[in-house]
């Protein structure tokens, strides 16, 4: 199946043999990789007991986990999208908007996807607007364009 990675190389999983897959890091079920394949810039995993499509689009939208101690080391200012969901989206002045409930990449940036109590806003991950990502305190400290969390943008 082909997989999205944030943070792995084809040379990284064919470096792993188990990974977790699930819904998110609470409801995990191991598995074990039985090859990794490149074709082109994508990346596809066989996993043992998936083995036809429709097995394949059963699990279709679940995250991959890496059990911590075989994380790779990141830069700075860089993170895990798993770090990310969860935490609060707080102003420099110390407004609460809402939770990062899901992370996505897109072309020009990632966007965070961020829970309000009006709905969810789309906040792009891009300096301009994220002042301090403090993944150990789950706060995210935001600069927002104005109306963003006002919904004249939703």
């Amino acid at each position: 199946m082909k997989i999205e990675s944030f943070a792995r190389t084809m040379d990284d999983f064919e470096r792993l043999t188990n990974l977790l897959r699930g819904q998110d890091e609470n409801s995990v079920i191991p598995c074990e990789i039985e090859s990794v394949k490149m074709r082109g810039d994508e990346i596809y995993l066989k996993l043992r007991g998936i083995d036809d499509k429709t097995a394949a689009d059963l699990i279709r939208g679940q995250y991959l986990f890496v059990e911590e101690s075989l994380r790779k080391e990141l830069p700075k200012e860089k993170f895990f999208i798993d770090e990310l969901i969860g935490c609060t989206v707080v102003s420099e002045g110390g407004k609460i908007y809402g939770t990062v409930s899901s992370v996505e990449a897109y072309p020009a940036q990632m966007i965070y996807t961020v829970r309000t109590k009006q709905g969810f806003v789309m906040l792009p991950a891009v300096p301009e607007f994220i002042v301090n990502v403090d993944v150990e305190n789950k706060k995210i400290i935001v600069r927002p364009p104005v109306g963003l969390f006002h919904g004249e943008m939703l």
